[in-house]
């Protein structure tokens, strides 16, 4: 009779430990799924409830871009304006926005002061010789690395392809 039951509290012990086992291959499967679909990355309207990296964004203090930011600025041009092109859905920006600054880990506010030290390069404003400083110098340096690539699509700035990141 013994034998019996311990079979029994084996089986039973087995069948439950399949069924665990089954829940969690299904839970990594359909986390996998979300990950790489964004199924449950929307949480607001509009670009920022696409967006993963919500954090308020403090300049650094020697205000110097990084060749990463600049990269990421380059593929939101190249993207947009090739989308704008495309007569791309307002929908269909959004997202690849959103993708690209996500892709980056970077937030709408690093873009935005990305966007404002590219625009101060790009414009070439003047700035009187008392105000320059260093970081200046070593952005615009930095800048003329990607000058080319941005200068390919004039559209980005004259018709403020990236409006909606802009607008807070």
């Amino acid at each position: 009779m013994t034998r019996k039951r311990s079979r029994r509290w084996f089986f039973v012990t087995l069948v439950v430990l399949s069924l665990l086992y089954l829940i969690l291959v299904a839970r990594v499967f359909l986390l996998e799924a979300d990950m790489s679909l964004g199924l449950s990355r929307v949480s607001g309207p509009g670009l920022m409830g696409l967006i993963v990296d919500r954090s308020s964004f403090v300049p650094p203090k020697d205000s110097v871009i990084h060749p990463g930011q600049l990269s990421l600025f380059v593929d939101v041009v190249e993207t947009l304006d090739s989308l704008h092109g495309n007569q791309a859905g307002k929908l269909e920006v959004r997202t690849s926005f959103a993708d690209l600054l996500n892709r980056y880990t970077i937030s709408i506010d690093e873009y935005r002061w990305i966007r404002d030290v590219v625009e101060r390069m790009w414009r070439n404003v003047p700035v009187p010789r008392s105000h320059i400083r260093r970081s200046d110098s070593i952005n615009y340096q930095r800048f003329r690395m990607f000058e080319a690539r941005i200068a390919e699509h004039p559209a980005f700035f004259r018709d403020t392809l990236d409006r909606e990141a802009l607008t807070k």
